[in-house]
């Protein structure tokens, strides 16, 4: 294989992340630049800008013509995860076939989205290809420093590795202008990512801190929030960072504030190093890892302005991309958390403190799964399935923690009070409109209606009244997912609760509910229900009058048990009940995703209690 300056490179996919490591092709090929590269670009209204900023040929929307005009030794291949598998299949699998049918070396390719890895080129491209995934490092200065000796690139090679050492140290070398290099297998590669990318919001971290801390009294700046975490963390971490930029502990005057910042520094480290370790990264390369990346975020804080680190998320986060979601999640679940430490008067409770590594460790997960495809760009949708499993997850942990027969009175402590909020909610929206609390109103304005798989037959010619369930999403969710035991401490109660938080006074009988396999069927007797033409009437008018303006999503139902039951728990006994909820977190990621768990915590964060 030719060394990059005598070699002849396409690149696919000629944004921002190729234009940014453009200085190391200037610098392998010098001159040359001009006759050895060429690139194809989607962006039509920036493409003479392109051209005239590199100086090369840059084609629009030509990925084939790129390819036949240099044959090149080297593709670097750049395009969005997106779409970078079609690209393979309709453009670069076509050319390679024509190459080796005219007894022609393919090139080496450089694959620039994080996923599909190795791998998959080679199965696509034939197992003689020399492929290779890099995440290349995006930090090359702060200010007017250069800190690109600090940060490193992720490279990944195919567990079919045909690379030779001298291959290697040619690539390597190209890119050293930039960054150190961390080598990963292709099992780690995703999670080393996503934990890099889950330091970008410490220059939020950064923020959040001032702003609170200055409302209540603690005036200093984000610069200086950011200078004196950038201590601690080099403190803490034995980290001398490159250069000659000042930051001590004493940027923010106050002493308790100093030590909140501190903690709230170490808990996110930690979480991450948690999460990296977790999956079998090895603790020393993780500490290499972690300890240059929060220095330098910190050191941006410290010295860029607010304006244009925020420019720079812009810039950096590919719309639907990993950083993206990373700091949608993090202001959705943990910058509010942040705000409420920061404004807290006194030293906060270690738990909470520590909630915010372990947050930060679940968005790791989440961006993980953005990266494998696992979760689409558009929101999860939320059906009974989340629900049953929140709650069965949430049942499972309570009994572990807390034993069978404490935990089986807090469960029922729990979808008590549950229920009886969902009731209150319904009765006060009666009360809003004038309408009589009866069984006519309680069916009219219930928060959920029956979906998909749901399934009831009417019992003695009565269906509204007395009727058996035949199929059920709930039950479904817990048998799919082994926690069909746990059900029961749901059923046994929610619906009772639910209509004696409506109102007291109304009866419903349930002569058999199964949850388990081997029952039969729930049985749903409504006592109140009168068998009269003016109570189906006046069900009829309310239910068209109220239509579905009361009914709740499935992320507020199941956010509204999460709240519940671990409120319920941490109350009966605080550390018992905080084990059981971080357990119940971890369940819950892995039978359903970490995405969908971030949006149950952002959601619980509200008041779920009132209308």
């Amino acid at each position: 294989m030719k060394p990059f300056s005598e070699a002849k490179v396409t690149i696919i996919g000629l944004g921002f992340l190729m234009e940014y490591i453009f200085p190391c092709f200037r610098r392998a090929m010098g001159e040359r630049a001009a006759a050895q590269l060429n690139a194809v670009t989607a962006d039509a209204g920036d493409l003479e800008g392109k051209r005239r900023r590199l100086g090369i040929s840059v084609l629009l929307n030509d990925n084939a013509g790129a390819l036949r005009e240099l044959e090149p030794d080297w593709i670097f291949f750049a395009p969005p995860p997106s779409v970078a598998p079609e690209l393979v299949e309709n453009c670069l699998r076509p050319y390679f076939d024509g190459l080796r049918g005219a007894g022609k070396p393919v090139p080496a390719l450089v694959a620039f989205p994080p996923s599909p890895a190795g791998a998959f080129y080679q199965e696509k491209l034939g197992e003689d290809l020399k492929v290779v995934n890099i995440i290349p490092n995006m930090i090359s200065r702060v200010g007017e420093e250069d800190v690109s000796s600090e940060a490193c690139h992720l490279i990944t090679y195919p567990a079919r590795d045909n690379w030779t050492l001298e291959e290697k140290a040619e690539l390597g070398a190209f890119l050293s202008p930039m960054g150190r290099r961390l080598e990963l297998t292709p099992e780690l590669t995703l999670h080393v990512l996503s934990a890099e990318i889950a330091t970008h919001p410490l220059t939020e971290l950064a923020d959040a801190a001032a702003r609170r801390l200055t409302a209540r009294g603690v005036p200093c700046t984000y610069q200086e929030a950011a200078g004196c975490m950038r201590a601690f963390h080099q403190k803490a971490r034995g980290y001398t960072a490159p250069g000659t930029n000042h930051c001590a502990l004493d940027e923010v005057k106050d002493p308790a504030a100093v030590e909140l910042l501190g903690r709230v520094t170490k808990s996110w480290y930690e979480g991450l190093r948690t999460y990296l370790t977790g999956r079998g990264f090895d603790a020393q390369r993780a500490q290499r890892l972690l300890d240059p990346l929060f220095d330098l975020y910190f050191h941006e804080a410290q010295l860029e302005s607010r304006e244009t680190l925020l420019a720079k998320a812009r810039k950096d986060a590919t719309p639907g991309g990993m950083l993206e979601l990373c700091m949608e999640r993090y202001r959705d679940v943990v910058e509010p958390r942040l705000e409420a430490l920061f404004s807290q008067e006194g030293t906060p409770e270690q738990a909470g403190v520590d909630e915010i590594g372990e947050l930060m460790a679940l968005i790791t997960g989440a961006v993980v799964e953005r990266g494998r495809g696992l979760t689409a760009v558009k929101a999860p949708s939320f059906g009974p399935g989340q629900h049953a499993v929140m709650f069965g997850v949430l049942a499972r942990a309570v009994l572990d923690e807390f034993g069978a027969q404490e935990g089986d009175g807090l469960l029922l402590e729990a979808v008590s009070r549950y229920g009886e909020e969902r009731g209150r909610r319904m009765a006060a929206r009666c009360a809003r409109d004038g309408v009589e609390p009866d069984m006519a109103a309680y069916f009219a304005y219930g928060e959920w209606t029956a979906s998909q798989g749901f399934e009831k037959s009417g019992l003695l010619d009565d269906p509204h009244r007395h009727y058996q369930v035949l199929q059920c999403p709930w039950c479904a969710a817990w048998d799919r997912t082994g926690l069909g035991e746990y059900g029961k401490y749901y059923c046994r109660c929610v619906d009772r609760s639910i209509l004696r938080g409506f109102h007291p006074a109304l009866r419903l009988e349930l002569p058999a509910y199964h949850t388990m396999p081997g029952g039969t069927c729930c049985d749903f007797h409504w006592k109140d229900a009168p068998r009269t033409d003016d109570f189906d009437r006046r069900r009829r008018e309310l239910a068209e009058r109220v239509g579905t303006s009361c009914v709740k999503d499935f992320l507020f139902h199941t956010a509204h048990l999460y709240q519940t039951l671990t409120r319920c728990a941490k109350a009966r006994d605080g550390a018992k009940g905080r084990a059981a909820e971080q357990v119940a977190r971890r369940d819950f990621a892995a039978l359903c995703s970490h995405q969908e768990l971030l949006r149950v915590l952002a959601a619980a964060q509200g008041d779920l209690e009132t209308p």
